[in-house]
């Protein structure tokens, strides 16, 4: 494979893990509605089950971030084989704390995560 090859397919995973990481956002804010919501008019099976919730979407934030990290990492070890200079680049991007399936993406999951946990559970 060329270089522009491998490239050109590293941006088409990026895309499904946008469009994946776009349904995550929503999700996420779906939960923070159904926290406050129950906050607001509290009873135990709304508890429990937006709390299932909140940490399903969690979860699936955490893999959706991972499988962006996974794309990232994988396509950049092909390209540094090669010896094409934009390994080079993106390796300094994936080896970030910040890139995508790093270690503040997963801080930031969590995070969330608790701040929606307190709403539902904490009392005002």
């Amino acid at each position: 494979m060329t270089e522009y090859q491998l490239l050109d397919l590293m941006y088409q995973g990026f895309i499904q893990n946008g469009m994946y990481f776009v349904a995550m956002v929503l999700l996420t804010w779906l939960g923070f509605r159904m926290a406050a919501n129950v906050a607001s008019d509290p009873n135990m099976a709304g508890q429990i089950f937006t709390t299932i919730f909140c940490l399903f979407v969690g979860l699936f934030f955490y893999t959706t971030n991972q499988i962006g990290g996974g794309v990232l990492n994988s396509y950049t070890a092909q390209l540094i084989e090669m010896g094409a200079d934009s390994g080079t680049r993106l390796s300094e991007i994936a080896n970030s704390p910040t890139s995508p399936g790093g270690a503040m993406q997963a801080a930031f999951n969590v995070f969330i995560v608790i701040f929606q946990l307190a709403i539902i559970w904490v009392k005002r």
